[in-house]
């Protein structure tokens, strides 16, 4: 993806009621089991078009890391701290035990080694440090959406709490998520495989009174799981401590 589809990705970003609502659900996350004060260093693995960069601002020194060189250019017009490349599990261009958060959203299916990635995630932490992490849900979602975006894996809810659990971490909250909406995407995912769809759809801008309904729709979930997990969903959100 070259650096100019980053651009029109980002303005998509902003509007669109699937990453709206997701960032606002893992931001209350943060502030809900990150009780840290002070000097906060956090670390956004995979940071893409940079839509969490500033956004993470608020909650301490954000820093960024993507394995794409055009990622990383463009998030650098838009963010000015540090941005680095780096590739998991085995080249992340920063130390060990200096971050105090790191958020690895709708990364981790992308990798072979996902374990070994967790691993090298939670050696970045110090003591006592959390990741947020979310993942696609359900194999039998799987759609050329995933193929188009280079998945290797959707979880189950006790297949990720495994590997977190392998990897080292302690699991502090674990659930499902994009709950409500399950229905409709579960019918738009089946109708593009029997049509031979490419995926595209699923990032599509939708008009903007049905954005709306569904931003709010979606949007409801932020204040169920700040209470309870959610049974089942198309994605899985879990915090985690080292």
């Amino acid at each position: 993806m070259n650096i100019n589809m980053y651009r029109i990705f980002f303005e998509i970003q902003k509007k669109h009621w699937w990453f709206v609502t997701k960032k606002e659900i893992v931001l209350d996350t943060i502030n809900i089991y990150l009780r840290k004060s002070g000097d906060v260093k956090v670390l956004d693995i995979g940071c893409g078009s940079g839509l969490m960069l500033n956004a993470l601002e608020n909650i301490g020194q954000p820093f960024g890391m993507d394995m794409s060189d055009e990622a990383i250019n463009f998030s650098k017009e838009i963010f000015n701290g540090r941005v680095e490349k780096g590739i998991l599990p085995d080249q992340i261009p920063y130390e060990e035990d200096f971050f105090d958060l790191i958020t690895a959203l709708d990364v981790i299916e992308h990798v072979d080694r996902d374990i070994d990635s967790l691993k090298s995630i939670r050696s970045r932490l110090v003591s006592g440090g959390k990741a947020v992490i979310t993942v696609p849900a359900y194999m039998f979602l799987w759609s050329s959406f995933d193929e188009l975006n280079e998945h290797k894996r959707r979880y189950t809810l006790s297949e990720l709490n495994s590997k977190l659990v392998q990897a080292g971490f302690t699991v502090e909250k674990i659930s499902y998520f994009n709950t409500l909406l399950f229905p409709a995407v579960f019918v738009v995912r089946m109708l593009n495989n029997l049509l031979k769809r490419d995926g595209a759809s699923d990032v599509d801008m939708p008009s903007r009174p049905l954005n709306y309904i569904l931003e709010k729709i979606f949007g409801i979930e932020k204040y169920l799981l700040r209470f309870v997990s959610l049974p089942f969903g198309v994605s899985i959100l879990a915090v985690v401590r080292k």
